[in-house]
This record gives structure tokens, sequence and C-alpha cells, in this order.
């Protein structure tokens, strides 16, 4: 179940003018498992091919038999595509179960930073009151400040 934003913070989301995040970081894990699982389905496809190539080889032989042999271990050629699309598999797995934990931090900072601006706003009107533009756009400038710092040190 994805983390979603309660309904009583809904005033709060609309005074900040901060949205709160819609992504769904459940779905972008089960994306993520499927892609690993994918991942090892063409490993198994990977070994199968290997083994029956082998095993063609070892029972045939002429011309034909060793040009399949040389184009399917060729470093470009069968046997290379298929342990780059494992590999990118997992990759695009690892970026999409790295994307739902982004999703999920940007929806806990958002939710923080609806509480620290509650929390301004109550100490504010407790004291005789505060400028509330400033609390927006202190609030607006901490999460700006914190999606920039997690998006530099993703792509760096």
């Amino acid at each position: 179940m994805s983390l979603e934003l309660p309904p009583s913070l809904a005033p709060m989301e609309l005074f900040l003018g901060r949205l709160f995040s819609d992504g769904k970081e459940d779905v972008l894990l089960q994306m993520g498992d499927d892609h690993d699982s994918h991942a090892v389905t063409m490993g198994e496809h990977l070994a199968a091919g290997g083994a029956h190539v082998g095993g063609f080889v070892a029972t045939n032989s002429g011309d034909g038999v060793t040009a399949l042999h040389e184009s399917f271990r060729h470093p470009e050629g069968p046997h290379q595509n298929l342990m780059d699309a494992g590999t990118g598999s997992r990759v695009i797995g690892l970026g999409l179960k790295t994307s739902a934990g982004i999703v999920l931090a940007h929806k806990g900072m958002t939710l923080l930073q609806y509480g620290l601006t509650a929390a301004a706003l109550a100490q504010a009107f407790a004291t005789g009151g505060a400028p509330a533009p400033f609390v927006q756009q202190a609030g607006q400038r901490s999460l700006d400040a914190i999606a920039n710092v997690t998006v530099n040190e993703l792509l760096t």
C-alpha cells in the first residue's frame, strides 16, 4: 500500500501550494521486481541456449556447425546479446526500485515539512502572529533544496 496524504493535511497542502506526490511506490517496486525476475529468466535462457549449442556442436561437424558456434560465441552475437539483456533488465529494476525510494522519501519529507510548518504557524499564533507568506516560502525553499540535493546525489 502506497503512502497517501491523510485527509487532515489537505488544507496544509493547499496553503503551502506544495503538492503531495501521487507516485505509487508500491507499483514502482513491483515493476522493479518484475525486471529483476526477467533478468533471472534471461540468465536461464542464456544457460539453456549455451548448453544446446554446445551439445549440437559436440555431436555434429561441418562448416555450418562451426559457423553456428562462432556466431553464437561472437562478442556481438546472441550469447552476448542475452547477457546484455539480462544486465540491462537488472539495471532497469534497480532504477525503478531507486525511484520508489525517491518517491517515498519525497512523500516523507513533504509530510515532515507540513508538520514543521504547522508547528511554526501554531507558535506564531501563540506569540502574536507572524507573516504566513514567509512560512510558505520557507517551506517551499526547504523542499526544493532537499529535492535538488537528492537528485544531484543520484546523478553523480
